[in-house]
């Protein structure tokens, strides 16, 4: 990969409408998280941000989107060890795509030793 045996991987997205988190790779458990975030932040019209135009002159209603993004987060952090990302045996890293589908772009760092 890097070269680096031990240290932390950083995974960073820079969009204010997407989510980087780790957890297990169940569909299930994505619909559950996927209803959930509908129930914590609805999509509806009472938020100041709820319309706006996009760059290419298209209406967007998405206010929902950068909240549910800011619960979730824009990183995470992974440590690694013997040059081996430390996850968990059902643990997986996610970019959450709340308000597309678009194209997006993530960062990597890998720091260390």
């Amino acid at each position: 990969m890097s070269g680096l045996k031990n240290g932390m991987i950083n995974v960073f997205t820079f969009h204010t409408t997407t989510a980087i988190t780790i957890n297990e790779n169940d569909p299930t458990l994505e619909e559950d998280i996927a209803r959930f975030m509908v129930k914590a932040v609805p999509e509806d019209d009472s938020y100041g941000h709820h319309r706006f135009y996009r760059r290419d002159g298209r209406m967007a209603v998405n206010a929902y989107s950068h909240i549910r993004a800011s619960l979730l987060g824009a990183n995470v952090t992974i440590p690694l060890q013997a040059g081996e990302i430390m996850l968990g045996a059902r643990q997986n890293i996610y970019l959450v795509e709340l308000d597309g589908p678009q194209t997006r772009g993530l960062a990597v760092q890998i720091m260390g030793e």
